[in-house]
């Protein structure tokens, strides 16, 4: 049978770097948020967006997908708490998770990583410079208790948890020639490059 699975987008930092919410910056006339949505809609079964508090009706304005704060008992508590909230809400498989500074994702990228599912694994993350991009990447919901276990004690890092599963690794040049898809943009100088 086949796994099924839910987009998630992250949404909640504060943006400090920005200087503004980034989710609402625009590229090509269209929200950031917005390119990490198109890129995972085709491929997910239902798409959610995990948001900081103080955006939530801003993203109410503008999509009908599904909003989401972290569970109150994580909240503030990074992606970890994201990601355990979208498998709090959702029944699907696998999370595939993205977050909403790199609107120069597509499709056929989050396809092509999509592809590499399999059960034997807990993360199906990509490898960018040798280093890992934990933040898109696809997570099983069997980790759902494995991540509260380690927000309770204090741990916040990705890379705590990828340190405790079994991760299917996969340089990013397997997943697209285009560098370019990889950017994120975290400062107002690196969004006047774009």
């Amino acid at each position: 049978m086949k796994p099924t699975i839910a987009g998630v987008v992250l949404a909640g930092g504060q943006s400090r770097r920005f200087g503004r919410p980034k989710a609402f910056a625009e590229h090509r006339g269209a929200p950031f948020f917005t390119w990490s949505i198109a890129a995972l809609r085709p491929l997910v079964d239902e798409l959610y967006i995990i948001s900081h508090p103080a955006l939530v009706d801003e993203f109410r304005r503008q999509t009908d997908i599904p909003v989401l704060l972290d569970v109150e008992r994580y909240r503030g508590c990074g992606p970890l708490a994201g990601i355990y909230t979208a498998m709090e809400h959702s029944r699907a498989d696998w999370m595939f998770v993205l977050p909403c500074d790199m609107p120069y994702m597509r499709q056929e990228v989050v396809e092509r990583l999509a592809s590499y599912i399999d059960p034997t694994f807990d993360a199906i993350v990509p490898l960018h410079g040798g280093r890992p991009e934990p933040l898109v990447a696809l997570y099983h919901r069997r980790l759902s208790s494995m991540i509260a276990e380690l927000l309770d004690a204090g741990e916040r890092r990705m890379a705590a948890l990828l340190d405790r599963v079994r991760v299917r690794c996969l340089d990013t040049k397997q997943l697209s020639a285009d560098e370019e898809v990889w950017r994120n943009v975290n400062t107002q100088d690196e969004y006047g490059k774009r």
